[in-house]
């Protein structure tokens, strides 16, 4: 059984976090059509929020301190909603290559689930993305293997599986979600909710982004959280009567990894990217290696 190394058995933010949520606050800046003196101004109320935090409080709960200054000031709910829409347009672009070259594998469900792993690579939050590079993604997934690796006790409880919840991340990410999830419903005739958050942050999925990729509205729930992350305290109901009904539960990149570590639960899985040392740390591996982990 792997054990994975956490201060206390709950991943906290750390020193780095800050920085890390700072910038997050500058990108944000960046789809905000103002002033120089403006994003200043931002960026100190940003910085001035940090005064709430504490030791011990998430990654997420750090960030959506910072986050929610920055709507208030600004005045807009969705900073990235521009920005979400070319995301989700350039993973439509890319996803036909990523299914054929599934089909083409050894195991197609297997290299599907690292490219969702993967699209987390345009995340926001983290890095700049580059949309021009054509074929990049598809090269990083044909070289890319899972450093922690449980797929096959994933694919031995989706045999006996009849629902899955699938706690989504990043805008862009969402479109190689639904084509993994499409392959999961094709082999095992299971039904799929998957868990938006409830209100604009970074570009993380709400229900409107899940509906444009072409995920059906009976099969979305709104998860309660409104950090960058799922987070069990602000779980809504129609998201704990999916959680106890489900068969497996697919948490999805870096932000819902850190809402739920310290949750034990041997339905759930981690599929994300370590992008940042304080990640790469609690899970013992390096920064950018790809993850799907049972939570044990």
């Amino acid at each position: 059984m792997r054990m994975y190394k956490k201060a206390g058995g709950i991943l906290k933010a750390l020193a780095d976090c800050f920085s890390c949520v700072l910038t997050q606050i500058r990108r944000s800046l960046d789809e905000w059509d103002a002033s120089n003196e403006e994003k200043f101004e931002a960026m100190k109320k940003a910085s001035m929020s940090f005064e709430k935090a504490y030791f011990g409080m998430k990654p997420t709960e750090l960030s959506k301190l910072a986050n929610d200054v920055i709507k208030k000031f600004t005045g807009i709910g969705d900073l990235y909603a521009k920005r979400k829409l070319a995301l989700n347009k350039r993973a439509q672009n890319m996803i036909k290559d990523v299914i054929e070259f599934s089909n083409s594998s050894s195991n197609p469900l297997k290299v599907l689930a690292t490219a969702a792993i993967l699209g987390n690579h345009l995340d926001l939050g983290v890095k700049d993305i580059d949309l021009n590079k054509e074929g990049e993604f598809l090269d990083t997934l044909k070289d890319k293997t899972l450093k922690l690796d449980d797929f096959d006790l994933f694919y031995s409880k989706m045999k006996n599986a009849k629902c899955v919840l699938y706690i989504l991340d990043n805008t862009g990410e969402v479109v190689f979600d639904k084509a993994f999830s499409d392959k999961l419903k094709a082999l095992f005739n299971i039904c799929v909710k998957f868990a938006v958050r409830s209100e604009p942050i970074l570009n993380d999925v709400t229900k409107n982004d899940a509906l444009e990729v072409g995920i059906s509205p009976d099969e979305i729930i709104d998860s309660g959280s409104p950090m960058a992350g799922m987070d069990m305290n602000f779980a809504s109901d129609d998201f704990m009567k999916t959680w106890k009904k489900a068969d497996v539960i697919i948490s999805k990149g870096q932000g819902n990894f850190e809402g739920l570590d310290d949750v034990h639960d041997e339905r759930l899985f981690f599929f994300l990217e370590a992008k940042c040392p304080v990640i790469a740390s609690v899970l013992d591996v390096n920064v950018g290696d790809a993850i799907l982990a049972n939570w044990k």
